[in-house]
């Protein structure tokens, strides 16, 4: 790899596949995907970087295919390169990395942006400690049901309904329904579910 004019060079021999690649220019590691866990591990990465003071990694030759969820844990993780990246998309991604920005494909973003959310609901809903039930009643609530509705859907009386509710008001600490769906349109992006 040419490191003096910022342009990059792999070997093209079929038989030699490069595994680790160092760009003191870029200031990054670069690692090829067959690497990961394989020859080498979080620790011996993070080692290698402080030792030698890379400030971020970066994972090429990733399979379209593969689970970029597992991904994200790498250490320092500042950008991710399919295989068949083409030279410019790759040399384009290295510069805006460089300048502190991260370089990820749509996708990956996409899978991990839909896990953070979905973590964040389990989150807020466990932080608020509600039950099974709760949790149903205010799906429905959250649905735009009202509570004659909500007691017919869940086989239980409306008075039942009401209790639920003032119980969930108190852990979400609303006061009314108006205040509880605002609480459910700025807290949960989907339905919350719990079984």
């Amino acid at each position: 790899m040419d490191t003096t004019n910022k342009h990059l060079k792999f070997f093209n021999n079929p038989n030699y596949t490069s595994l680790f690649c160092v760009s003191t220019h870029f200031n990054v590691l670069l690692v090829n995907y067959k690497a990961l866990n394989t020859i080498t591990n979080y620790e011996l990465i993070n080692q290698f970087m402080l030792e030698n003071g890379h400030q971020g990694l970066v994972i090429f030759d990733v399979p379209k295919d593969s689970d970029v969820l597992a991904l994200k844990e790498w250490p320092n993780l500042k950008g991710l390169f399919y295989e068949g990246t083409d030279e410019e998309l790759l040399q384009q991604g290295l510069e805006a990395i460089e300048k502190g920005k991260l370089w990820f494909p749509r996708a990956a973003t996409d899978e991990w942006m839909r896990e953070m959310l979905a973590n964040e609901q389990r989150t807020t809903m466990q932080s608020n400690n509600l039950t099974s039930k709760e949790t149903k009643v205010l799906n429905l609530l959250s649905s735009g049901l009202n509570s004659n509705t909500i007691a017919d859907n869940l086989f239980i009386s409306e008075a039942t309904v009401r209790v639920h509710l003032h119980k969930i008001y108190q852990k979400i600490s609303v006061k009314n329904k108006q205040q509880a769906l605002l609480w459910c349109q700025k807290n949960l992006n989907n339905k919350i579910t719990k079984s």
